[in-house]
């Protein structure tokens, strides 16, 4: 049978980051009709092959490779017009709308995917402001695309950029762990809209960690190992077990954080870690969370679930101090006195977040930001003690991470940046550990690690506070649920009388 021409195609591609090949002898053809699952462990090159095909970075030069565009029929190999041609939707990409400086509502992002720049710089003519609103009423985003980019959760702005990369019709959508921060139902209609996309005449270039979230839809497969291709063919998708919604604690890994997770103050048994009394938290004159009463002892570790917008990244950030409750409202964190500032409190809360995760954007190793867990920034603003710098490096060595000290985190994929601010967040030894989606973007052999890493940290005596998506993730230790509905508690209990109320629903 012979194959259809040739979109893009890869001749002996190598591609050199500061110096240090990250891809190597890539030779692979795009097809007219074809979409392609990108498989592959964190840091085998996934998203820097995604980002070699759009454009945005050049084969080394020396590797006598070549990239060959065809989609008009006429062969080049510039990347002009090629980002018209190739929509992409990345967690990266909506780290860059979470650092932008100025205000931008949903819809003018949407509006901004016909310029292909971050807003819309030039007036759209009546065709493809209607082409867009009807992108917005078909994804479901009537009462997204009015707010601040800035208020909207991971999984309400995901599917704000999924509209952005539509608006162009492009020959080809780039999808780069796409369902990462959707709740199930999210997930469900965002695989079944990509599903119609692809039927109908788009092709797709798509990244997953997780086998039940490959669309049928997908013809071909490519396994990267190592910067290198060792799987290049048919899709053929072998029957997997989908995970049951209420799995939850499936066998971690061996132990990897040991001694390194143990905290130097242990509460006494259910000592209060959290209280939270009658407390609203407001953004932009929306209400947020309405009434939350939660109280938090330590030896418990807890899930926050709920739907997308329902309020699971702001209570996490009201229970560390990044927002406060409105009047009438108390938030009490450990043995809070006059003589504590929120600061020293602070000092005693680890956090990771896709939004802390976002403001690193200076070329810092690895090393350099665990280090900058000791000042609570962005950066070192100090020099590192020796005490400290040992600190680092046992827990680089027990996270399995030396391989990562002097890496440029910006040359890291997501999930390996993921590994690496769980360490920042543990220099301290803390007391309760803030962790948003702390499974988004790794592989299952890295998700493993990482239930082993919290599983570690809760022995210790580190209270984990986890949200997630995937109850099926969860930590084997998780003992209570909160869930929230509208910025309501719907549920706040035991895990068993959880699971039990849920099977029942």
């Amino acid at each position: 049978m012979t194959k259809s021409p040739a979109l893009i195609r890869l001749e002996n591609v190598a591609v050199a980051l500061e110096g240090r090949r990250v891809l190597m002898g890539l030779n692979w053809a795009l097809h007219a009709g074809e979409s392609w699952a990108v498989l592959g462990q964190n840091g085998s090159g996934k998203s820097t092959l995604l980002k070699l095909l759009r454009g945005e970075l050049w084969p080394a030069p020396g590797c006598g490779g070549r990239r060959i565009y065809a989609f008009d029929g006429v062969e080049q190999t510039t990347a002009v017009g090629i980002k018209e041609q190739i929509a992409l939707v990345s967690p990266e990409a909506q780290s860059r709308y979470r650092q932008q400086e100025w205000t931008l509502t949903g819809l003018q992002v949407v509006y901004s995917g016909f310029c292909g720049g971050d807003y819309a710089y030039q007036r759209l003519t009546s065709f493809q402001q209607e082409t867009a609103l009807s992108l917005i009423r078909m994804l479901g985003l009537q009462e997204l695309v009015g707010r601040n980019v800035q208020t909207l959760s991971t999984g309400e702005l995901r599917r704000v950029l999924i509209a952005r990369a539509l608006t162009a019709s492009p020959r080809v959508l780039v999808c780069d762990e796409i369902c990462d921060g959707l709740d199930a139902q999210a997930r469900a209609a965002l695989l079944s809209l990509l599903e119609r996309v692809c039927q109908r005449g788009t092709q797709l270039l798509y990244t997953s960690h997780r086998e039940e979230e490959l669309l049928p839809s997908l013809t071909h497969r490519l396994r990267l190992e190592g910067g290198r291709i060792v799987e290049s063919g048919p899709h053929l998708p072998a029957p997997t077990r989908v995970p049951s919604t209420f799995d939850v604690g499936s066998e971690p890994a061996p132990s990897m954080v040991h001694a390194a997770s143990r905290v130097q103050r242990r509460p006494r048994a259910g000592a209060t870690r959290i209280r939270i009394n009658s407390a609203s938290v407001f953004h932009e004159l929306r209400q947020a969370l309405i009434d939350i009463e939660l109280e938090i002892r330590s030896g418990e570790h807890w899930a926050i679930l709920g739907p997308n917008g329902s309020g699971k990244s702001t209570l996490l950030k009201l229970i560390g101090g990044e927002l406060h409750p409105a009047w009438g409202g108390r938030v009490q964190r450990f043995e809070f006195t006059a003589r504590n500032t929120l600061w020293e409190i602070r000092r005693r809360i680890g956090s990771v977040s896709p939004e802390l995760q976002s403001t690193y954007r200076e070329r810092l190793t690895g090393a350099q930001v665990i280090a900058s867990g000791f000042f609570s920034s962005v950066g070192l603003l100090d020099p590192v003690t020796p005490t400290q710098r040992k600190r680092v490096a046992r827990l680089m060595a027990d996270l399995r991470l030396e391989h990562l000290a002097a890496r440029n985190t910006l040359e890291m994929s997501y999930g390996e940046f993921r590994r690496i601010l769980l360490a920042r967040a543990l220099v301290h030894r803390p007391e309760l550990l803030l962790f948003d989606e702390p499974f988004d973007g790794l592989d299952s052999s890295a998700r493993r690690e990482m239930a082993a890493a919290l599983a570690e940290v809760a022995q210790g005596g580190t209270g984990l506070i986890v949200v997630s998506h995937h109850p099926a993730d969860l930590p084997p230790c998780t003992t209570h649920v909160v869930e929230l509905e509208q910025g309501r508690i719907a549920f706040r209990g035991r895990l068993p009388d959880y699971l039990s109320r849920a099977r029942k629903a």
